[in-house]
């Protein structure tokens, strides 16, 4: 499951799993890895709580295409797989949601969510060329102050969750075959231009 051995720690005698395994119907082995430190776990889904899961400025939809967009950029089988199923789970219809964490931009999804798509994958590979105008160009969408920070928001918790899950050696939840990430020769650079 992981390169940790971990406590001994689950459903039957910690509630935040059971909690969990009763909204999603499985205990993330990304928690499962950490269980050394149940605080910190508990501070994880408290985040992951508030600015994935919580209703607020963005859509739950963007909220999981941005993670997955980030998370295949960051080669994270992983946090791919995990949230390909989450969007399955919670019966979120478009496009499949490898070919949106592969290639969004190829996709039938709206302009504007491209363009969100393009600022996360942007500030998740090259973070220093973000600029004033990247944010501008949101704004020409529609999107709000409070959609912006929690996009960025989000490309940070899917980059933490990404090397946590890299570091840990986290072994995927569900069946990662139709995760098939570009070779470096074939990788197609996200354009700024939609």
């Amino acid at each position: 499951m992981s390169y940790l051995r971990g406590g001994n720690l689950d459903e039957t005698n910690y509630p935040l799993f059971a909690d969990v395994k009763r909204a999603f119907g499985f205990v993330p082995n990304f928690y499962r890895a950490q269980t050394e430190r149940p605080d910190l776990i508990e501070a994880q889904a408290q985040l992951v709580n508030e600015l994935l899961i919580k209703e607020s400025g963005l859509a739950r939809q963007l909220k999981e295409y941005i993670f997955l967009v980030c998370s295949a950029a960051n080669l994270s089988t992983y946090c791919v797989t995990a949230h390909c199923e989450i969007v399955r789970i919670l019966g979120i219809q478009g496009p499949e949601p490898e070919q949106i964490a592969i290639d969004h931009t190829s996709t039938n999804l709206p302009l504007s969510v491209k363009a969100l798509l393009n600022f996360a994958a942007k500030l998740n590979s090259t973070p220093t060329k973000i600029a004033q105008t990247d944010v501008d160009t949101l704004r020409t969408f529609g999107y709000t102050e409070e959609q912006v920070l929690e996009a960025v928001l989000l490309v940070g918790l899917a980059k933490f969750a990404n090397y946590v899950s890299f570091g840990l050696g986290t072994v995927p939840d569900f069946d990662s075959s139709k995760v098939r990430f570009p070779s470096k020769e074939s990788d197609a650079v996200v354009s700024s231009v939609l």
